[in-house]
């Protein structure tokens, strides 16, 4: 039987050599379809390249394409040992002096000595209250923010530790702990308030089970009632009392409960450390200009790196006339990079309007280059942002200024363009409510009528009121607005027409108050309380459509210059509201553009996607021709096979003839 692969014994025929030789010519479709593949790859490649460095220009972009980015204030303090101090941006550029009269403290009581901290102390409940106590009046007012809480003390917690644990589990505003005096090898506990301030002095009332509520004795012995006598309600030592900050800013005196000040200085947070009463300390208050140098910094750097990366995978290599030997760049030629590069220019050399003294990025310092990179003047631009920050601004970012005083600027979308732009208004945004049927009982009596259960914007909360005669229904809505505080929520407590009004914190259709039960509900709503869903604003945009959901209105207006244009609207007034004046900076269209080419959904993302699907039809291709191939290769070899055969038989043939003829030769 001939061989399939070989060289021939008998004809010397080399069949391999051969089929290798025709299936060469065979497989050239396969080399291609592997160039290509190569090629779509190379470009994936390219692409991801791209893509990183234009979401590092989008990082850049993000810290200039907003107004917010520019109020970048320094707060600087000439003493950091006695205060420090920050800017949120929107403080007034100043120079303050401040001396600081004294820190804020929190109050501290404590116990006598006990012998032995696990014996048992007494039974009964234990009441912490914070508020304000006047020695000169020797009056105690509780803090209305702050609700008394109630912790029960038994046989089973009744020891000095177990009280310290108690107290702390029971989150009451103070926190305890023992302290071993050295003396008896016991321990006095000590209870400090948690927060600073005069405000927040401690008073503790004793519901002895002993029957006496004040003595020595018992669990009365942690008494402590500040307006009462030592030993007769008084039977804590004070070992710090509750302090204010004091300071005095540029001869003005003013006190704050905590070391930490806000709302004295608009825009300015101060942290007080050390008390200095004798000197002043100042307190400067100017833009940061290098915080701004710095982010603009970044945006020339950033471009730079994208402007280099294109560069380089759209570069022709003319080093060599050798096509074979050019290392060309993975997307010369390509569509998609030439259309990047050219938007991407475009929007940095038109001019931005809406500025009165800029019009381009070359008049702060920042200049296109004839290899199209940026290059960055430093004494220029920081000239222009010590003169006119707030064109500055507009130069880079998106700013939105309204005429309406209750009218914001919120944001733009990527089909926004600048303008002017009315705001008219049908219905103004409202809060979700709940108002009683009618008047509540001013007296709440625990375990009959002092729970209830209320539902708000959807989260459920429970409330326990303190139990109590109030004098008037407002003191009864300040108890109920103090249990909402105390339980996380920022729901509002009115008194309408005699009768208590819950209203939701939030604006909209979402916005709604019910009560869904406890032992006060009637006692404090009525039988028949009225809820009222709250509504979201109406109106348009341009004098387009425009979709409101709390207090914020969207232009919804396909094709309208205002096209996601977001604007908030505060206040009840219907009809026209002003106008919004929009002006788009640099920093914000090119990063509308730039997140267009980055996306999911990008440009990028698409023509990969699109890639990809090329490189799996080119795969299938190749297996259908690998499998053709396969065939090809099979069918010659057996021809040649064949052919070998047939020879094989031919030179068997011929040389029983040559035999034959010699021996008829022979013999003639």
């Amino acid at each position: 039987m001939a061989s399939t692969s070989g060289i021939s014994a008998s004809t010397n025929f080399d069949i391999d050599s051969i089929v290798s030789s025709l299936m060469a010519v065979e497989q050239k479709p396969l080399t291609l379809l592997s160039q290509q593949k190569t090629s779509y790859q190379s470009k994936i490649s390219a692409y991801a390249t791209l893509q990183s460095s234009l979401s590092s220009f989008q990082t850049a972009l993000a810290n200039l394409s907003t107004s917010s980015k520019f109020n970048v204030q320094s707060a600087t303090s000439g003493d950091s040992a006695v205060f420090t101090a920050t800017s949120s941006g929107s403080a007034t550029v100043s120079n303050y002096a401040i001396k600081v009269g004294q820190l804020a403290q929190s109050h501290k009581v404590a116990t006598s000595n006990f012998s032995n901290t696990s014996a048992a102390v007494g039974t009964g409940t234990i009441t912490i209250a914070l508020g304000t106590y006047d020695e000169a009046t020797n009056t105690f007012t509780a803090n209305p923010d702050k609700a008394a809480k109630s912790v029960t003390i038994s046989a089973s917690n009744n020891s000095l530790a177990g009280i310290r644990d108690a107290i702390n589990a029971g989150d009451m505003g103070v926190t305890a702990t023992i302290v071993n005096d050295g003396q008896s090898g016991g321990g006095r506990l000590v209870l400090t308030s948690k927060e600073s301030g005069e405000v927040n002095s401690i008073k503790v009332s004793i519901a002895d089970a002993d029957g006496d509520n004040t003595d020595s004795d018992g669990l009365s012995r942690l008494a402590y009632d500040p307006a009462a006598a030592s030993g007769a309600g008084k039977n804590l030592v004070e070992l710090q009392e509750a302090r204010n900050a004091k300071l005095n800013i540029d001869g003005i005196d003013v006190e704050s409960a905590s070391n930490v000040v806000t709302g004295v200085l608009s825009g300015i947070t101060l942290n007080l450390f050390k008390a200095s009463p004798d000197t002043a300390v100042s307190l400067n208050v100017t833009k940061n200009v290098t915080a701004i140098k710095d982010s603009v910094t970044a945006f020339v750097n950033a471009f730079n790196a994208v402007n280099t990366t294109l560069r380089n995978l759209t570069k022709f290599d003319d080093s060599t006339t050798t096509a074979a030997d050019r290392k060309n760049g993975a997307l010369l030629g390509d569509a998609t990079a030439r259309s990047i590069s050219s938007q991407i220019k475009m929007a940095l050399t038109k001019s931005v309007g809406g500025t009165d003294n800029f019009s381009s990025l070359s008049q702060i310092g920042v200049a296109i280059q004839r290899d199209g990179s940026l290059a960055l003047d430093s004494s220029k631009l920081e000239k222009a942002i010590e003169t006119n920050l707030d064109d500055v601004a507009k130069l880079f970012a998106a700013v939105g200024s309204a005429s309406d005083v209750e009218t914001r600027f919120v944001t733009q979308g990527s089909k926004t363009q600048p303008g002017n732009y009315a705001i008219n208004i049908t219905q103004a945004a409202t809060r979700g409510a709940l108002t009683g049927s009618a008047a509540p009982d001013l007296n709440i009596v625990a375990g009959v009528n002092d729970t209830l259960a209320v539902k708000i914007n959807g989260s459920s909360y429970n409330l326990t009121l303190a139990a109590g005669s109030y004098a008037s229904v407002d003191e009864l809505a300040q108890q109920l607005r103090t249990q909402l505080a105390n339980a996380k929520s920022s729901a509002e407590v009115a008194v309408e027409g005699g009768m208590l009004k819950i209203i939701s914190p939030e604006y909209g259709s979402g916005s709604t108050v019910e009560v869904t039960g406890g032992t006060a509900a009637s006692s404090l709503f009525g039988s028949d309380p009225v809820s009222v869903e709250g509504l979201d604003v109406a109106g348009t945009i341009n004098g387009a459509e425009a979709t409101g959901k709390g207090q914020v209105l969207t232009s919804t207006a396909v094709g309208n210059p205002a096209e996601g244009l977001v604007v908030s609207v505060r206040g009840t007034a219907t009809g026209d509201r002003g106008s919004i004046s929009l002006s788009l900076g640099y920093a914000a269209q090119l990063n509308e553009l730039v997140k267009g080419f980055v996306s999911d959904t990008g440009l990028l993302a698409s023509r990969t996607d699109g890639l990809q699907d090329s490189i799996k039809r080119v795969t299938k291709q190749e297996e259908a021709i690998q499998v053709r191939l396969a065939a090809v290769e099979a069918r010659y070899r057996a021809q040649f096979v064949a052919l070998d055969v047939l020879m094989t038989q031919m030179q068997t043939t011929q040389s029983y003839l040559t035999q034959q003829l010699a021996a008829i030769s022979a013999n003639s």
